[in-house]
């Protein structure tokens, strides 16, 4: 009985990721973002940031969670870190299907508190 329902958005996400370097998912808590994004059929990385061990690494060595591509990073929220150095790596190598980014804040609005000067 725990058979997953074939979501409306699946045909979207999939072609948003063959023409994006970048693809957000965003969306109220509990909303089924995480399961769509692992249901996925492509081969992808997943990680975490609700993992205390991710999520160190993202604010330490934000870099080293890019290595391994495509990853799918969920609650990109926690690390506003991330999104600097996901921006130098798609000005580095811009590939479609690059990262997928799940969150439940608006990362239009951390990306231009980190992207501003310090004060």
């Amino acid at each position: 009985m725990n058979k997953l329902k074939r979501r409306w958005l699946t045909e979207r996400l999939q072609a948003a990721l063959r023409a994006l370097p970048v693809v957000v998912l965003t969306g109220a808590r509990q909303t089924g973002k995480t399961t769509l994004a692992r249901s996925l059929p492509e081969p992808r990385g997943y990680l975490s940031l609700d993992d205390l061990g991710i999520l160190g690494q993202a604010q330490a060595d934000p870099d080293s969670l890019l290595l391994d591509r495509p990853p799918t990073l969920d609650e990109v929220q926690r690390a506003p870190e991330l999104l600097l150095s996901l921006k130098r790596q798609v000005d580095r190598q811009r590939q479609p299907s690059d990262f997928l980014l799940t969150g439940s804040a608006n990362l239009l609005l951390m990306s231009q508190v980190v992207a501003s000067p310090a004060r």
